[in-house]
């Protein structure tokens, strides 16, 4: 079906110029071509530091019979205009509608992204519901971290729901693209995939089909070393932007309770040494930093060669995540010689009683050494994540999350060099959100009233204690990424309200 817009020469031209400042886009000819649009339901800026949109954009643009374009939701500024104009979302690459295009594939990395959805597709005139849209519509797909957990939510919305990594399905999935298939038949197909939520399954019942029971499990990739996970597109104006991204490693060997971390990813798994570096080699021509991605990246066996190894070659690393029981002396060095000056740490809980209870495993003492080991090598302002609304919680564990901080400010001041010009711990206080599948799953959401006592508390508490900030993460956000997380194919209700 066609639909007539009011094209905007104000949008064309932003997203024309958006192009212009990216280095590695990809321009091809539509003709004969399946076309898929690549929609990150965040802004540009956000969905730009997102690994998986570039290696998807990747993976489809390495085949001749597809053209891969990407689109993300319109900014403040940007709504405004399609609001003014009732324009539809465009493409970054030919700025077509999304209607125009043969499949929509969305990757949803948060629950809370699911509200961007159905505005898109409400502005390009594409029906909310999966049994609404007919021939002439784009068969859509979603996949990524959050429907992976859970996949109801996006049931009755998407065509089809892909659980897993976008790689242990190209065999699959790709050649379905390059068919040009019909719509039918191509459901049909989705339908007889492993790990794929395709049709009118009620909630929660195992899918069968032909009598036979289907998986619907996560697909995972076996040999990260068999991929590559990078930077492909290059904007500076965009989250991470001053980086060359390289993946790591995915999962997590630890098993805190709380996280969804291993549920998502399978089980760990780790890059070599070599291919980390191949990819470093590749990216040194656009960027002299890089963003390493991982759960544990300092606990990387080869973690010092690839750092020294990105020295060596006249650049700096940043890691996304550091863990304080894997900081010695050798890793704060290398930290410190890629200008790090401060670093973030998950701490979760204020008490070793509670962290124990979650399965963290990092006691007081460790933590305190990390603190210590970090400030001799120069890195001497810290931001500590604390979890708040944790299964069992007390006012005492409340408590210990400003009496912890402080001890990390005095151990970071009697540690720090003379030459420190300033030392600083900042704390981020976000409310514990239950994730299905995790050990922790099924739990209650602490809900407003106490969390803001709570959060009075502690915010009473930093406000007495020198050298102490805090920020606080939102309560009405967590508590939609909540009912989001855990919902079922009825959660469409909460999206479109």
């Amino acid at each position: 079906m066609q639909h007539v817009y009011i094209m905007s020469w104000t949008l064309k031209k932003h997203l024309q110029n958006i192009l212009a400042r990216e280095q590695g886009a990809v321009m091809k000819d539509w003709g004969g071509k399946a076309s898929v649009a690549l929609v990150y339901p965040n802004t540009y800026r956000v969905g730009m530091g997102n690994l998986a949109i570039h290696s998807i954009y990747r993976m489809l643009n390495s085949r001749s019979g597809i053209v891969c374009e990407r689109a993300f939701l319109p900014d403040k500024r940007e709504m405004r205009e399609h609001m003014r104009m009732g324009a539809p979302v465009l493409s970054i690459e030919s700025q077509r509608p999304l209607s125009d295009f043969d499949w929509v594939a969305v990757s949803v990395s948060f629950e809370n992204d699911y509200l961007n959805i159905l505005p898109m597709l409400e502005m390009c005139r594409i029906p909310h519901m999966s049994d609404e849209r007919g021939e002439g519509m784009p068969l859509i797909i979603a996949g990524g971290a959050a429907p992976t957990l859970n996949p109801w939510p996006m049931s009755r919305i998407a065509d089809a729901v892909v659980m897993g990594e976008m790689e242990a399905y190209a065999a699959d999935l790709i050649p379905l693209i390059e068919s040009r298939a019909g719509r039918a038949d191509a459901l049909a197909e989705l339908g007889a995939m492993n790990g794929v939520l395709a049709g009118s399954t009620p909630p929660y019942l195992p899918l069968q089909r032909g009598g036979i029971i289907k998986a619907l499990r996560p697909r995972h990739v076996a040999d990260l070393d068999s991929i590559k996970t990078q930077t492909v597109i290059y904007a500076r104006d965009v989250e991470f932007g001053d980086m060359h991204l390289i993946e790591v490693e995915r999962g997590c060997p630890r098993r805190c309770s709380f996280c969804a971390t291993p549920v998502i990813y399978g089980g760990h798994r780790r890059r070599s040494a070599a291919a980390v570096i191949a990819m470093v080699d590749e990216g040194l021509a656009h960027r002299k930093k890089f963003g390493l991605i991982g759960a544990d990246i300092l606990s990387h066996p080869q973690f010092v060669e690839i750092a020294e190894a990105i020295h060596a070659r006249g650049a700096t690393f940043s890691p996304s995540s550091v863990r304080a029981d894997a900081i010695d002396d050798s890793r704060a060095r290398l930290l410190a010689a890629s200008s790090h000056r401060s670093v973030a740490l998950g701490v979760e809980a204020g008490s070793e009683r509670l962290r124990k209870e979650l399965s963290k495993g990092l006691t007081d003492e460790r933590l305190l050494s990390a603190v210590a080991t970090l400030a001799r090598a120069g890195i001497t302002r810290l931001r500590l994540y604390f979890m708040l609304g944790l299964p069992g919680e007390t006012d005492e564990d409340v408590a210990a999350i400003t009496e912890l901080a402080c001890r990390v400010r005095d151990e970071l001041r009697a540690a720090a060099p003379k030459s420190a010009r300033t030392t600083a711990v900042d704390l981020t206080v976000t409310p514990f959100v239950p994730k299905p599948s995790t050990p922790l799953a099924g739990g209650p959401f602490a809900g407003e009233p106490e969390l803001k006592r709570r959060v009075k508390e502690i915010r009473r508490a930093v406000g007495k204690s020198k050298g102490l900030t805090a920020r606080f993460d939102s309560i009405n956000e967590a508590r939609i990424e909540w009912l989001l997380a855990n919902g079922g194919a009825d959660a469409i209700e909460l999206i479109t309200d």
